[in-house]
């Protein structure tokens, strides 16, 4: 499966998970702001409107520039939508959080949207994983399960986009079979239990944040897809 990662606008990576995602990215798009940001490599693409990208950027990647004026969308989903028609079904995206809460928590909602789009999506911050599932293996009553890797004994939360969600999970200590999704505290704080979870959902997507074991010493200490 075709993977990108896209680099946008917020707090640049410090932690080395997402800078080994950074620099070992095969295909890297950045939103306009945050090219000018980028340390030590090559963009494949810049999109957005341009209204971010600094005098030296712009003649730099004049070649690169993917411009989308469009104000009904923000830039990182310009980003999106610009590896969905270049036929990426996978994405991991960095920098979206920090620097300002009102754009990180925009970021974090439209994750749903992205789901519905890709095969895999995964927000990574310089504190844990933001995994986001749509699709999976269709189970009974219309449920559909995924395994998401994770470490024993670290925190786990879950999020809905849809109220009307219902979730059952394998490998947590406290039962989420009858939460009602109807705040976004409802079912964060758990704990893993196994180093797999098993996740069945219905009425997605459900949203899986994961943050970073506390006895990360590397970067393969994370545990991956």
């Amino acid at each position: 499966m075709k993977e990108a990662v896209i680099l946008a606008q917020g707090a640049y990576p410090e932690h080395p998970y997402p800078l080994h995602l950074l620099k070992t990215a095969k295909t890297l798009i950045c939103t306009d702001g945050a090219v000018n940001k980028l340390q030590g490599q090559e963009p494949d693409w810049v999109v957005g409107d341009f209204d971010s990208l600094s005098g030296v950027s712009r003649e730099k990647y004049n070649s690169r520039m993917v411009r989308d004026t469009s104000e009904e969308t923000n830039d990182l989903t310009k980003a999106v939508q610009l590896c969905f028609r270049k036929g990426f079904r996978s994405i991991i995206i960095l920098g979206a959080t920090g620097l300002r809460e009102d754009h990180t928590l925009g970021n974090i909602s439209l994750l749903g949207s992205y789901a519905l789009m890709m095969d895999s999506v995964r927000m990574v911050t310089d504190h844990g994983v933001f995994h986001v599932f749509a699709q999976g293996i269709k189970k009974a009553a219309g449920f559909m399960e995924v395994s998401v890797p994770c470490s024993e004994g670290n925190p786990v939360s879950f999020f809905a986009f849809d109220p009307a969600m219902k979730l059952r999970a394998g490998g947590v200590l406290y039962p989420v079979e009858h939460v009602v999704f109807d705040a976004w505290w409802k079912a964060t704080l758990n704990q893993c239990t196994a180093n797999h979870l098993v996740l069945s959902f219905l009425n997605g997507p459900l949203l899986v944040y994961l943050p970073y074991p506390p006895t990360l010493k590397e970067v393969r200490d994370i545990p991956e897809e």
